[in-house]
């Protein structure tokens, strides 16, 4: 009976550490979600474009410098918006509208640009403006996804003497999930352009 005891005892204190094992072995490891560090970005304050060549002025961020770029065509005035501590640019191509098809190709052209960012796209939403007292008429769009270099594009015009396209630009690799308080602010400025966009008299 004693002889049973014992052997009684040591099954249980056996089934104990083989129960004990199992109940200490890890649970396999699951992937951790990519995280990002929460960046602040300070909100925009604005000041009017000053640029005696360009037949336009509207409302732009402080922080940005506005740098003229080369052009071989006398038609076309290039400038950046350039935003040295986010890494963007905002590109600006003014076209001098000299025939009857040149805003018809313009527009095209600009489409033909889009086109190029819709495989990195989850989404472009498109959107009409029209300012009849300023006489400013356009489009612009927003376009969506982790990996579009440009993030939000516009065009305006007068339909006879000139043809404005904006095109914000990531200067990186974009990943947007990443700096996305930063392309959010830069979309509302982008938005704030085109509502105080006018032309000079």
């Amino acid at each position: 009976m004693c002889k049973n005891k014992q052997i009684l005892l040591r099954i249980l204190f056996l089934a104990f550490c083989f129960v004990a094992l199992v109940a200490c072995k890890k649970a396999p490891q699951q992937p951790k979600p990519s995280t990002y560090l929460r960046l602040q970005v300070k909100p925009s304050k604005y000041v009017a474009l000053q640029d005696n060549a360009l037949p336009f002025t509207c409302a732009v961020p402080e922080d940005a410098e506005l740098v003229k770029m080369e052009s071989k065509d006398k038609n076309m005035l290039w400038y950046n918006l350039s935003f040295a501590d986010l890494k963007f640019d905002i590109n600006i191509s003014c076209l001098k509208l000299t025939s009857d098809t040149m805003l018809q190709y313009a527009v095209n052209d600009c489409y033909t640009f889009l086109s190029r960012h819709e495989k990195l796209s989850s989404g472009i939403v498109e959107q009409d403006y029209r300012n009849d007292k300023q006489r400013v008429y356009g489009t612009s769009f927003d376009i969506n996804g982790r990996d579009v270099v440009s993030p939000c594009q516009f065009y305006v015009t007068d339909n006879t003497n000139y043809f404005v396209r904006f095109a914000l630009n990531n200067r990186e690799i974009p990943n947007n999930d990443s700096i996305a308080p930063i392309v959010q602010r830069l979309k509302q400025d982008m938005q704030n352009i085109i509502k105080t966009f006018e032309w000079k008299k």
